[in-house]
């Protein structure tokens, strides 16, 4: 199924902008998204629509809008940096092999069960995973460019992520760097996967996972990226 008008490496642009999706399958329907209120071009404005723009816009099976109806913008601002946080070093070959020296010897437990579920998340599509690292309640910032772009309810969040890890073909889903602060960690991952035309592609998913009760740790910023972002 094409929606849109023309084809630059994949990805559909009216105008400069991008427009309409390109599913895996051909008899995909809208309506199949967890997320109910995506907006397929930037002209849907026009339509008694206002747009922003998605966190999958690198992502051409997926639409690159979200009505602004479903979001809120804030005075959010980033609790920390990633200048300021210590390098943690995550190893996922086994608990045999987890030991952090820069942390002499003690281990993130909640951490690296979040990067385990993030993992699984994606590359086995588990949706207790995913559910296990979205916030039970509040609001995920999305951040774009570095900076703040708006903020979602964590359900719709939760819809949001399902709808990539559900439809993307994952090659992998791994860790490129983490950085530790107090009770939360800046995280970089590469998500590797094959695009509906059969090409390998990349995007990075910046994020910050704070402590949210005992044990768990969730997702509260999320950006995504075609290169590393720092």
């Amino acid at each position: 199924m094409f929606r849109g008008i023309g084809n630059n490496n994949g990805f559909f642009f009216d105008n400069g902008w991008r427009t309409g999706y390109c599913h895996y399958n051909q008899g995909w329907n809208d309506n199949f998204f967890f997320f109910p209120n995506y907006c397929f071009n930037p002209w849907q404005a026009g339509l008694g629509f206002n747009v922003v723009v998605s966190p999958w816009y690198l992502y051409p099976f997926l639409p690159g809008y979200l009505n602004f109806n479903t979001v809120v913008i804030t005075n959010y601002q980033s609790p920390w940096l990633w200048n300021r946080g210590v390098t943690y070093v995550y190893d996922d070959r086994g608990w045999d092999n987890r030991w952090d020296w820069s942390s002499n010897g003690r281990r993130n437990v909640d951490l690296d069960n979040s990067l385990e579920d993030l993992r699984d998340g994606f590359e086995r599509y588990d949706r207790r995973a995913i559910g296990s690292l979205v916030p039970r309640n509040g609001q995920v910032a999305i951040m774009r460019d570095g900076r703040y772009d708006y903020s979602m309810d964590a359900n719709d969040f939760f819809d949001l992520i399902n709808d990539l890890a559900s439809n993307a073909e994952t090659n992998s889903y791994r860790v490129d760097q983490i950085r530790t602060y107090r009770d939360s960690a800046r995280v970089v991952m590469i998500h590797d996967y094959n695009d509906p035309w059969g090409r390998r592609q990349q995007v990075y998913h910046s994020m910050l996972l704070q402590r949210e009760g005992r044990g768990q740790m969730v997702v509260r910023e999320f950006e995504t990226n075609d290169r590393r972002a720092r």
